[in-house]
């Protein structure tokens, strides 16, 4: 009689976590041959609702649908020509969001795929810019996918989520105000890595990061490692890697109150049939 039990259960639990993978949208890699060409960035997919931290006050935190007010454009680049020392792309791609007064903006540029590409190598930078804007015109994240010198299934390398985590610049000063991104997902080992940007109104210029990661399998990129690019950014003007938890594409906290009640009733419905079956 609880073999019925076991059931109800294990399809409530493969149902919740089909629901969490649909969150992230994550698409599925196609197997294909890497050709050690340039690594191709593209953004897509920005979402339109979330949390902003420190709203309205320090430790705080609101939700808000920004679905027909969201001011978000995309510029990506197709274009594997390097340049640099080290070695990246000359044009990257392009996320800019948020108005009223200013916008903010990250930029990634892809690095060369090396000869031996299961050993840790660059495999990009990605510049964060800060800028102060109304909040009912934000975003709380875009989807980032890499691709092996051109932009196709066969050259598809994964996709990662990129939380952009907005706070409500309560305090006047970094780093309370600092806004942040968090790189989550599958192939992802640095979700729990902040990149901290200083706001511009306070004095902030950008911070540039590298990503280092490797290549395996179908093939998949697997982002290891984040840090600083250089030695000469600080947590005043620029930025720094913290360990803040991605909390700006959450869902309403409602949904998550929905879902709750959705297992519970199907715990009672379970309960409820065993008792039956006694």
């Amino acid at each position: 009689m609880f073999s019925l039990a076991a059931r109800l259960v294990k399809t409530a639990r493969l149902a919740f976590a089909l629901a969490l993978l649909a969150l992230l949208s994550v698409p599925a890699a196609h197997a294909g041959v890497v050709t050690q060409g340039t690594i191709l960035g593209i953004f897509s997919d920005p979402v339109l609702a979330g949390m902003v931290a420190n709203d309205p006050v320090l430790g705080q935190s609101t939700y808000l649908n920004n679905t027909t007010t969201a001011f978000v454009n995309i510029f990506n680049s197709t274009n594997p020509t390097l340049c640099c020392t080290p070695p990246q792309q000359a044009n990257g791609s392009v996320l800019i969001w948020g108005s009223t007064p200013g916008s903010s903006l990250l930029d990634f540029f892809g690095s060369p795929i090396p000869a031996d590409y299961t050993t840790p190598f660059q495999l990009g930078t990605l510049t964060y810019l800060n800028g102060t804007s109304a909040l009912n015109s934000l975003i709380f994240g875009v989807t980032l996918s890499l691709y092996d010198n051109t932009v196709s299934d066969s050259t598809f390398l994964g996709s990662e989520q990129i939380v952009i985590t907005t706070t409500s610049n309560v305090a006047g000063t970094p780093p309370l105000d600092d806004d942040y991104l968090n790189v989550c997902g599958p192939n992802s080992s640095i979700c729990a890595d902040s990149i901290e940007a200083v706001e511009s109104t306070e004095g902030g210029t950008g911070v540039t990061v590298t990503f280092t990661g490797i290549i395996v399998g179908d093939p998949t990129v697997d982002i290891t490692s984040v840090a600083l690019t250089g030695s000469d950014q600080t947590g005043t003007a620029n930025g720094f890697i913290g360990t803040d938890a991605p909390i700006g594409a959450s869902p309403e906290p409602g949904t998550w109150t929905m879902l709750a009640g959705a297992l519970v009733l199907g715990f009672g419905l379970v309960r409820r049939r065993v008792l039956r079956n006694r």
